[in-house]
């Protein structure tokens, strides 16, 4: 119940929110995380940098997985965020190497290491997406609508609608018939 109430007042939560015995919230000042309705929260929701991020309707983040923005995730209605995901639109830390030296140097806490001085690049996953366990989404991605991303795999590259997407880096592998049978 507790989590419950620490995501209704830190998000603003559509009705019938599930959340989990492993979830969690963390957002600072100035940032926004927006939940649909009917959703099952059940991982970690990370916003900083004055980012936002949306969740629409009948949306599930698994356990374990991790969705963590510095500018805007944006995630459709009726996606499957499977277990162990990650989904960053940073790079979390600078990316020079003598900028991680910095890093290093000026202690474990300094403020160099706040995501705010890393790349960062909106993501966008679109309504019907299935994103398998131990997937890794990074910045600036978009996944068209009705897509599969496949257990394990790294994306790096806009994903087409209706496709099933695999590997490291993840391409398309095939393309899902998207015709509604009766």
């Amino acid at each position: 119940m507790y989590k419950k109430y620490l995501f209704m007042k830190y998000a603003e939560c559509g009705e019938n929110l599930s959340i989990g015995q492993g979830a969690n919230i963390s957002i600072e000042k100035e940032s926004s995380i927006k939940i649909g309705n009917n959703c099952d929260i059940l991982g970690m929701l990370i916003a900083k940098c004055s980012s936002k991020i949306t969740i629409g309707n009948y949306t599930t983040i698994r356990g374990n997985s991790v969705i963590g923005s510095a500018e805007g995730i944006t995630i459709g209605n009726h996606v499957i965020i499977s277990n162990n995901v990650h989904i960053y639109d940073n790079n979390n830390h600078p990316t020079p190497p003598h900028e991680r030296i910095r890093l290093c140097e000026s202690g474990f806490y300094s403020d160099l290491w706040h995501w705010k001085h890393s790349e960062s690049a909106a993501i966008n996953i679109e309504d019907n997406v299935w994103i398998g366990e131990r997937a890794t989404i990074l910045k600036g991605v978009s996944i068209g609508h009705g897509s599969i991303i496949a257990c394990d795999s790294v994306v790096t590259k806009a994903i087409p609608p209706n496709s099933i997407a695999a590997g490291n880096p993840a391409k398309v592998v095939k393309k899902i018939d998207s015709e509604i049978k009766n």
